[in-house]
């Protein structure tokens, strides 16, 4: 059993569940130190809790023993959104999971500090660790609330705490004290985000063995306090990471978000606080290698081969430069909906979604496609990615069924000629069109 691999799949199908680490703990009867440690790849569950973590997960145990979920069209368990070629998916699941795990210290620490300070319990649990638009998160938090800026615009962080949640922690009565004061700010700040704030800091430095010092280029007095989120210095377009932390005590609850800039993950990423990670699920080794997992195939079984291949389009290969930089527009709009294509013929159209972390395609209404078949021997397809379905699964292809690629959500797209991969690109849109903007072309 690989540590690694096995916790990566405990960490990601407890996220698809909805459990926290206490939950699972409680549904296999161990500690929730002892699933921390799992996910953090430092020990494998004991063979005796496999079978209950394998009925929490509604999975079979060699797939837990093997840190793979069997390949399935399936996509009742998965988390379905609209993919949005203008706002692409940037920050990949392995970085995402480092947050969860920063999440899940401060929960800890939270919950025994703050309990202490309030004389009353307190209980955390991380909720959710999410890539949206600066503007998308100062839009979805109360206007009215506890919100912290630690040089945001300069490339660090925000901590905003929901303002039923603060007043609790508080001791203060909300229906009699409706009024955020200076005060109460300082009071947040100085006995309740002090110890986030440390705790954060102390992580980056260790993570990034001591290149990143928080404290340093962000010093925690110079914090800017406010009542509300209206005034922050943010570029609303740019895109950042969300840390949530769902709070209770008091008999109330709210959230606690901490807002992390798309500058900081940068210098995050690069100074190795994300290990080695790669957008394939890899993890950095306590020797700064990359670790990349291949599966390997039994020699005696034989996997289909992709026989589903989803389209933007086939076009004329005449005079198309194929150069890095260059920019190919199609005649697809972005509203239509891509090409399903079997066996040189479009069978569907359906819409881009990604499907927890693969693209995947929500087919649209059938249409008169039979018209549309590919005889051409020599051609040029922008293909968003494929995979293998039995002629029972096509057949039984409907409107509103998903098809799951193999292609991870945001992954370069793939130009083919006659049959080969000649080039990969990023899409983009070009007025109302889609476009392609070449970034690797390969060699004869």
């Amino acid at each position: 059993m690989n540590a690694e691999k096995t916790g990566i799949l405990i960490y990601e199908m407890r996220s698809r569940k909805g459990l926290t680490q206490k939950e699972l703990a409680e549904k296999c009867n161990v500690s929730d130190k002892a699933v921390s440690k799992w996910e953090r790849g430092d020990g494998c569950p004991d063979v005796t809790v496999l079978p209950k973590l394998a009925e929490a997960f509604g999975l079979e145990v060699e797939s837990i023993m093997n840190g793979e979920i069997p390949f399935s069209q399936d996509v009742s368990d998965k988390t379905i959104k609209e993919y949005n070629f203008r706002q692409p998916d940037r920050y990949p699941r392995y970085m995402q999971r480092e947050l969860w795990m920063l999440g899940e210290d401060i929960c800890q620490l939270a919950n025994r500090e703050f309990t202490a300070i309030v004389n009353d319990r307190c209980e955390f649990n991380c909720d959710n660790v999410d890539q949206m638009t600066n503007k998308e998160f100062l839009d979805s938090i109360p206007q009215k609330c506890f919100f912290y800026d630690f040089g945001f615009a300069d490339g660090a962080f925000t901590i905003e705490v929901d303002y039923q949640l603060a007043k609790a922690l508080l001791k203060q009565d909300s229906s009699r004290y409706d009024l955020i004061t200076a005060f109460d700010l300082e009071i947040i700040k100085n006995y309740f985000l002090r110890i986030i704030y440390e705790l954060v800091a102390q992580n980056m430095l260790k993570q990034t063995d001591g290149k990143l010092d928080i404290k340093s280029k962000f010093p925690f007095e110079k914090a800017v306090a406010s009542a509300t989120s209206s005034n922050a210095r943010q570029l609303e377009n740019h895109m950042m990471l969300l840390l949530a932390l769902k709070g209770r005590t008091g008999g109330e609850e709210g959230w606690m978000n901490l807002q992390f800039s798309d500058i900081i993950l940068e210098d995050l990423l690069l100074k190795g606080f994300f290990g080695s990670g790669d957008a394939s699920g890899g993890f950095g080794g306590a020797n700064g290698g990359k670790i990349k997992f291949q599966n390997l195939s039994n020699i005696k079984s034989r996997e289909l081969p992709d026989n589903i291949f989803i389209e933007f389009g086939r076009f004329r290969p005449e005079n198309v430069l194929l150069e890095p930089g260059t920019i190919l527009i199609l005649d697809k709009k972005e509203k239509e909906g891509l090409n399903v294509v079997f066996e040189n013929r479009v069978i569907h159209t359906g819409k881009t979604v990604a499907i927890d972390d693969l693209f995947g395609i929500e087919v649209a209404e059938s249409t008169q496609l039979s018209e549309i078949v590919y005889d051409e021997k020599d051609y040029l397809s922008v293909q968003l990615g494929s995979t293998a379905l039995t002629k029972q699964e096509i057949a039984a292809l409907h409107q509103g069924s998903y098809i799951l690629l193999k292609q991870r959500a945001g992954e370069m797209t793939q130009i083919i000629r006659a049959g080969k991969v000649v080039a990969y690109g990023e899409i983009c849109i070009v007025d109302d069109n889609f476009g392609i903007r070449l970034v690797e072309v390969k060699g004869n």
